[in-house]
């Protein structure tokens, strides 16, 4: 029987990608190999660090799988309800930061 993956876990994960509260299957991809690019071991060989980059990766990888599994789970609406409501979310989101970022902070 599989083991149910905890809320602490995949916000464990959702910091080892560095990706914020709310987000999307292509920011996790997208910060996924942003970060096994720069961790991986065979770009580090001579370095005296090769073992903390392979912890790392193993970090990185493990991360990514419990959030692309968590996801895969994860029901999606195709309501159009539901739609204009992300759409208007993502507006709302991306004026604030737009016009009030830089007084406020960021919202993501």
């Amino acid at each position: 029987m599989k083991k149910l993956i905890s809320f602490k876990d995949i916000d464990r994960a959702r910091k080892v990608l560095d990706l914020g509260v709310v987000t999307s299957i292509k920011e996790i991809k997208d910060n996924y190999r942003k970060l096994s690019l720069k961790y991986h071991p065979d770009r580090h060989v001579n370095s005296s660090k090769r073992k903390k980059y392979e912890e790392k990766i193993k970090e990185i990888n493990n991360s990514y799988e419990i959030l692309i599994n968590y996801c895969m789970k994860y029901p999606i609406s195709f309501d159009e309800k539901e739609a204009v409501k992300i759409e208007e979310g993502e507006y709302i989101k991306q004026h604030y930061n737009k016009f009030y970022k830089d007084w406020l902070g960021n919202i993501d």
